[in-house]
């Protein structure tokens, strides 16, 4: 039985022991860890309808957790303010129930106030204690597990009161490798704990912030007045994501993408409406980042459709419905062709031709592009080699191929080119590699190495993409490439707007301070052409020129710049 004590003479004043506050398992706590009051939810959670006041808060654990406890709450006032652990704690029938608790002290009121989540399984008195796995090391929060049995806890309770209404959020922090890989991992570390706390306090006490893994976060609001609730909740987080964190001598700007998911008869499992809060925070990062998004249904049936292209991909390979297109690269000084992008198109045999665009970005996500980028490499070299015997006096042209992110770190990529070179007869200087800024900043000193074992091979190299990155300038001169290709949302209105033809001449004339050659992408009007051959840029490439034609079509554009010539 549990025992009540009778009311001591610091004791707060109250008409009540138990106070409103439905879904929420709240207690307030004296100095001396005396309950002084509790909400009404814990006469369900404990199976008793004693007041409970009096009680020394302790000795409703379990004697076997309790040691870790009372360690823990003597933190407290030390060097933290707040701390979160997981116990045993006694029903009324002699059962335990398992609980994580955060305790937040209140200075000025002298009290502690003490906010618990159920993990949703009841243990006995025989069975071990309420294991660490539970809680995250790092950040202190509840761990996935633990969430989705907390999630899984308020779907039973939504289903006893219809009136209950709740969401899930699932948080990421955008570019957050790039900040681990330029910044090191103790940093990463260190931001991971500063959003750990920014949740926190963006949040009530009653609603749950967990680390779901990585740097993704997830956050559990109960009793929501509507859909309104946790978009409110969204944009307050994003609000404190403005200044930068203070991270020791680092200052370190982030923001977060979210996917919000709101409860309902939809979800029986607390996993599928995490993973459509997921969804919902992928599309948001594929906007940019730093934005929420409210799943829908279109959603979902997006995702199945990616799923059914992503098997498809998998067999387009060995179906060889991969095709090589080349895009031509042109000296403007005289417009003459001097090379061509090869650029990868699949072939489906019931939809068509489908855009780079939709199947690259799927390829990367699940490995395939290594297979691919392989192909394609052996096909644009072997083609090359091919029209050089054909065309005899058009030796001097050249073949780009792009690079992915899991090509360039891939550890058989410059054994694997140097055996297509090999094989195909074309000569490593007809070659060039294209390698985006993105994809450098990844692991930026790791990436100047391959590089510079890539160059020994005589190869050339270009920066791909160049002012669409993130802060490739201050490795601009470290790296060992030849070329810089700007992207072309840069030249498309250069003949328009001022800022746009500024920002091409100043990487043009940092490009020639540095000694590389510029090509210039998007080139689609002679006006674009002109200001482009009078800032100096030595190649362009766009539909002025020609749009991705297949071999035999890029044939034609060989013969007719060789009959060009000849006139």
């Amino acid at each position: 039985m549990i025992q009540v004590y009778r009311k001591p003479p610091q004791a707060l004043p109250s008409e009540s022991a138990f106070f409103r506050l439905p879904g929420a398992l709240l207690m307030v706590l004296d100095e001396d860890w005396i309950i002084q009051m509790m909400s009404e939810s814990w006469r369900e959670v404990l199976g008793t309808q004693a007041d409970l006041r009096w009680r020394r808060f302790t000795e409703l654990v379990h004697e076997l957790d309790r040691a870790d406890v009372e360690q823990r709450l003597g933190h407290i006032g030390e060097a933290l303010s707040t701390v979160r652990f997981s116990c045993r704690c006694r029903k009324a029938d002699g059962r335990y129930v398992g609980l994580t608790w955060n305790v937040s002290h209140d200075v000025d009121q002298h009290l502690f106030y003490a906010s618990a989540h159920e993990t949703a399984v009841n243990l006995s008195e025989l069975e071990a204690r309420l294991p660490e796995v539970y809680i995250d090391g790092l950040t202190g929060l509840p761990n996935r597990g633990l969430f989705l049995d907390r999630v899984c806890h308020t779907m039973l309770r939504a289903q006893r009161r219809k009136d209950l209404r709740f969401a899930v959020i699932h948080c990421g922090i955008d570019r957050f490798s790039v900040i681990n890989h330029s910044l090191g991992n103790r940093v990463g570390d260190l931001l991971l704990i500063e959003v750990a706390n920014l949740l926190r306090r963006s949040t009530r006490p009653t609603d749950m912030v967990a680390r779901l893994g990585g740097d993704e976060f997830g956050i559990l609001l109960e009793d929501i007045r509507d859909a309104s609730s946790p978009v409110r909740v969204v944009k307050r987080i994003q609000e404190n994501f403005v200044l930068p964190f203070q991270l020791h001598e680092h200052e370190v700007f982030a923001s977060m993408s979210t996917g919000i998911t709101l409860g309902g008869e939809q979800y029986e499992e607390a996993d599928l409406m995490l993973r459509d809060a997921d969804m919902a925070m992928a599309s948001a990062k594929a906007h940019g980042g730093g934005g929420y998004v409210l799943f829908d249904r279109g959603m979902h049936e997006e995702a199945l459709r990616r799923l059914d292209l992503e098997l498809d991909l998998r067999r387009a390979l060995e179906k060889h419905q991969f095709e090589a297109y080349y895009q031509p690269i042109v000296r403007l000084k005289d417009n003459r062709l001097m090379g061509f992008e090869a650029l990868v198109r699949w072939n489906h045999p019931d939809r068509g031709l489908i855009s780079p665009a939709e199947f690259i970005p799927l390829a990367e996500d699940n490995g395939l592009i290594v297979h691919i980028g392989r192909w394609m490499l052996q096909e644009a070299c072997a083609q090359m080699r091919r029209w050089q015997l054909e065309y005899p006096r058009r030796p001097a042209l050249t073949v780009s191929v792009n690079l992915s992110a899991r090509q360039l770190l891939h550890p058989q990529l410059l054994p694997e080119i140097r055996r297509t070179l090999r094989d195909t007869g074309l000569s490593a200087r007809h070659l060039k590699l294209e390698i985006t800024e993105s994809v450098m900043m990844e692991d930026a000193q790791r990436a100047i190495e391959l590089l510079e074992a890539l160059k020994r091979t005589r190869l050339s190299l270009m920066l791909d993409d160049f002012g669409t990155g993130y802060s490739s300038l201050s490795y601009l001169h470290r790296l060992p490439i030849d070329a810089l290709k700007v992207d072309r949302s840069f030249v498309m209105h250069m003949h328009e707007r001022a800022d746009d033809r500024s920002f091409v001449e100043t990487i043009v004339n940092l490009a020639h301070k540095l000694g590389r050659a510029v090509v210039c992408e998007g080139v689609e009007l002679p006006e674009q052409e002109a200001l482009l051959r009078e800032l100096g840029v030595e190649y362009g490439q766009g539909y002025l020129y020609s749009r991705p034609v297949t071999a035999s079509q890029a044939e034609m554009l060989i013969i007719d710049d060789q009959e060009r010539a000849t006139d």
